[in-house]
């Protein structure tokens, strides 16, 4: 099961994907997946960076699929893509403020492992963690600006009722201004 997120600033979208049903359809398909998802994975860093101004992110997920699979005639540009998409995935984590990014020296085992299969996995899992972790961050936003919001708002009421005890004379213009104050966090004239 897969979703979309929204890559803030702006109104870029990134999949979280199941990362075994990466592997799955990778199987199921012979490998024709491969490049749609190398593709689709490469343009979501690819708008990453362009939504937080960065240029190390990539800039042509096209490039990086024809390395992918027309370049395995040269031999060395798929192994190449495949460095460099570890490494923007690690600089996405980076950019995303996760503190456990892409570890290299996994991807690399992963990659030893029977046709590199369980690679895919795993650079699916990262991307989705980054992915997530932003979202949590929009989610959390309101919910923080809410809390606040809520001492300030209950500050406002506190000023209000001892500016109605002022004016009807229970407490002293010195006695509002010296709760005020603390109230307010300021220092008062003591």
């Amino acid at each position: 099961m897969s979703y979309e997120v929204v890559l803030r600033p702006t109104q870029s979208r990134a999949k979280v994907r199941n990362p075994w049903g990466v592997l799955g359809l990778s199987i199921i398909t012979l490998g024709i997946y491969v490049p749609f998802w190398w593709y689709f994975i490469n343009r979501e860093m690819r708008d990453l960076g362009r939504a937080r101004e960065v240029r190390d992110l990539g800039d042509s997920p096209g490039l990086s699929v024809l390395a992918l699979t027309l370049g395995a005639i040269v031999i060395i540009p798929p192994f190449w893509t495949l460095v460099t998409t570890c490494q923007r995935i690690y600089r996405a984590d980076r950019h995303m403020g996760r503190d456990d990014p892409l570890n290299g020296w996994i991807a690399f085992l992963l990659f030893l492992l029977p046709l590199g299969l369980f690679l895919h996995v795993y650079m699916q899992y990262q991307l989705n963690k980054a992915w997530q972790s932003d979202e949590m961050k929009a989610l959390q936003g309101p919910r923080a600006a809410e809390q606040l919001a809520e001492p300030a708002h209950a500050d406002l009421e506190r000023i209000d009722r001892l500016s109605k005890l002022r004016s009807e004379g229970a407490i002293t213009e010195q006695q509002f201004e010296a709760e005020r104050d603390k109230v307010l966090g300021e220092p008062g004239d003591q």
